[in-house]
């Protein structure tokens, strides 16, 4: 359980009692748990509103429920990875060499860039979200936010802190190896086996095909433009993955 009190508290605003474990990367491997509870509360949130014959399981109505369960994870979540993803866009958008993108990215305010990224994936999101209420598809709820900490902890494992010197999220890159990988993987994996019903199992290498694909190439080109991830990239590649995992979900 060594670091499963320091996860909850670096990804959520629960004020969990506990050691953090003595290490930054030592809750990397229960980032997925943690995933789970946030998934967890947006199923059961979406569940009990879409009660038979309510007016929130008209199609506008399953829209309204996606959009209540989306504010619940940012919430939950401090909007934090909505904050990298920001971040993100604006450095990458913005900034031409390597020096300029992390000045941008380290800046509290936000630019175009960044408002076109937060309102694009929010309304892609949400839009995908009230699909799976309205396909009665909700467990896809729990299962995205499990993929997009488990795509967190594989882009902080395979590459390098970009700034030189403290940083947000400097110790957790540093430390984390592959074994912090194989243990979120694991963890993820019982986890998905006991959210996803039988019969939408051939749904899932759809879904994590999107997801794989699309952290890749958030990982690559980090480490291209600014030579490896931030707290920010790690905070985007959540919400990216977690987004994407919803959509593809609703597609397939």
């Amino acid at each position: 359980m060594k670091g499963l009190s320091g996860a909850f508290r670096t990804l959520t605003m629960l004020p969990v009692p506990g050691p953090d474990g003595g290490s930054g990367a030592s809750g990397l491997a229960w980032f997925p748990l943690v995933g789970a509870f946030l998934g967890g509360a947006g199923w059961a949130l979406a569940a009990g509103l879409l009660r038979p014959g309510s007016l929130a399981c008209e199609p506008l109505g399953c829209l309204l429920v996606g959009a209540l369960v989306v504010v619940l994870w940012a919430w939950l979540t401090r909007g934090l990875h909505l904050d990298g993803l920001a971040d993100l866009a604006d450095g990458l958008g913005g900034g031409w060499t390597r020096e300029r993108i992390l000045e941008i990215m380290k800046d509290s305010h936000v630019g175009s860039f960044g408002v076109l990224a937060l309102v694009g994936g929010l309304i892609l999101k949400t839009t995908a979200a009230g699909v799976l209420c309205a396909s009665g598809g909700l467990f896809w709820l729990g299962v995205a936010p499990v993929l997009g900490r488990l795509a967190m902890v594989a882009q902080a494992c395979i590459h390098p802190y970009a700034r030189r010197g403290a940083g947000t999220a400097a110790d957790l890159v540093r430390e984390a190896g592959l074994a912090h990988l194989l243990g979120a993987s694991a963890l993820a994996l019982v986890l998905l086996a006991c959210m996803i019903p039988q019969e939408s199992w051939p749904a899932l290498p759809g879904v994590l095909g999107v997801v794989v694909l699309l952290t890749g190439l958030t990982g690559l080109t980090a480490r291209r433009r600014m030579g490896g991830v931030t707290g920010d990239v790690l905070g985007a590649t959540c919400e990216l993955a977690e987004t994407s995992a919803l959509v593809a979900a609703a597609l397939l």
